[in-house]
């Protein structure tokens, strides 16, 4: 079963550009940030002709979240009331056994803005319920662009990045929170120092590798114990003939089917 996440930076002007994953890379799943699309503008028929089941939730403009699998998606669930401030940020489905959770979570600005106090309110309350997920669904995957590089190796310059959003004390103390309560980075075993899955479009950032780790996979142990392998796929981060690409590239993970 291979899983997939991917910031697309607009599904609008990117649908080709997934399409193309889609048709090649065939995942089983795959959640999508940032549509930037209101929920009826979504193309949904993209995912549906190629034989996946979908649940969107989209804002028009920014945020938008999608997940696609498959398999059937059950006990779908869009947005997280208690930390979302109304933005389409959450969407939760049950498939194949595994409960997916699909956010984005907010950048943050600076740390003295309120952009970064409500990216703390919502990492608190996506925590709280990704415990409750996991009472009541053993396999519970996290996946999305976190907004979080959570080691120094997950960024290519320490110094550049202390003590700003992305690499801030305070979001790794609620990293450390999540990992207390039983999820595990799902890639950080498979991926050398120096993996990265967001570049700067400025700069020539990709061309010098000057990126950092913010997309993740976060797991519970019954689902660690079943990672095969992860990889991020870095040349859908070039262009692809005439498409631009996302500043995120797909990252994704392969489980071993369960023990009989």
């Amino acid at each position: 079963m291979n899983i997939v996440t991917w910031n697309v930076n607009s599904l609008n002007v990117r649908a080709d550009f997934v399409a193309a994953f889609l048709d090649k890379e065939q995942p089983d799943v795959i959640g999508l940030q940032e549509l930037k699309l209101e929920t009826d503008k979504v193309p949904v028929k993209l995912f549906e002709d190629r034989g996946y089941h979908v649940a969107v939730h989209g804002q028009k403009q920014w945020n938008g979240v999608l997940l696609a699998s498959k398999f059937p998606l059950d006990d779908v669930v869009r947005g997280l009331p208690d930390g979302d401030q109304g933005e389409s940020r959450y969407v939760a489905a049950t498939t194949r056994g595994v409960r997916v959770v699909n956010v984005y979570v907010p950048q943050g600005q600076s740390a003295d803005s309120p952009k970064f106090e409500f990216k703390l309110g919502f990492l608190d309350a996506l925590i709280a319920r990704l415990g409750g997920e996991a009472v009541s669904s053993p396999e519970t995957l996290l996946i999305g662009d976190i907004n979080v590089a959570p080691e120094a190796r997950d960024v290519f310059d320490v110094a550049a990045f202390d003590g700003v959003p992305t690499f801030h004390p305070l979001e790794h103390q609620r990293i450390a929170r999540l990992t207390a309560a039983g999820f595990s980075d799902l890639c950080l075993p498979h991926l050398p120092a120096g993996t990265f899955s967001f570049w700067d479009y400025r700069g020539a950032a990709f061309r010098f590798n000057q990126g950092m780790r913010i997309d993740h996979l976060y797991g519970t142990a019954p689902l660690a114990s079943r990672v095969a392998s992860a990889r991020v796929y870095r040349d859908y981060r070039k262009k692809l003939g005439e498409l631009a690409p996302s500043d995120h590239a797909p990252v994704a993970i392969t489980l071993h089917p369960r023990a009989a």
